[in-house]
C-alpha cells in the first residue's frame, strides 16, 4: 500500500510516496549429489512478483568439500518471461559445479534453481536484493 504524503520538516521535496520500493528475500535448499533443486522461502514458496523488478542475487553453496558462490544481475520485465541483462559472476573455485538459473514466469514466480556436485551434499543460501518499479 502506498500513501501520498505532504512535506515533512526537514525533508526536500513537497509530496512523497511512502511505500515498498525495495525487497530482500532469503530463500535456501539442499542437493544431495548432482540432484537439481529450487530454493524457497521459509514456508517453503517460491517469492512472486507483480511488477518489473531489477534484483541482485548472491547465492552460497557449501558442502562438506565443495564450495560455491556466485552474484547475479538482471531486470525482469513484469508480465512476461523476459530477464534483461542477465549477468553471472564467479567468486570461488567452482569447477564440477553447474552455475544456478534464475527464471521468471509470466505470473512473477521466481524460480532459482541449484545443482549439486557429485558425492557432496550442498546447503544453498540465496539472499535477493529487489528494487521495485
Amino acid at each position: 500500500m502506498t500513501e501520498l504524503y505532504s512535506k515533512l520538516h526537514g525533508t526536500t521535496t513537497d509530496s512523497f510516496r511512502i511505500g515498498l520500493k525495495n525487497q530482500r528475500v532469503v530463500l535456501t535448499g539442499t542437493t544431495t549429489g548432482s540432484s537439481t533443486t529450487d530454493l524457497v522461502d521459509r514456508e517453503g514458496s517460491n517469492f512472486t512478483t507483480d511488477s518489473t523488478v531489477f534484483f541482485t542475487a548472491f547465492i552460497v553453496g557449501r558442502g562438506i568439500t565443495s564450495t560455491a558462490a556466485y552474484q547475479i544481475k538482471g531486470c525482469y520485465l513484469g508480465g512476461t518471461t523476459t530477464i534483461s541483462g542477465y549477468v553471472v559472476d564467479t567468486y570461488v573455485d567452482t569447477s564440477g559445479f553447474t552455475e544456478p538459473t534464475l527464471i521468471f514466469s509470466a505470473s512473477g514466480e521466481l524460480t532459482l534453481e541449484c545443482t549439486g556436485i557429485a558425492a557432496d551434499t550442498i546447503s544453498w543460501t540465496a539472499s535477493i536484493d529487489f528494487v521495485l518499479v
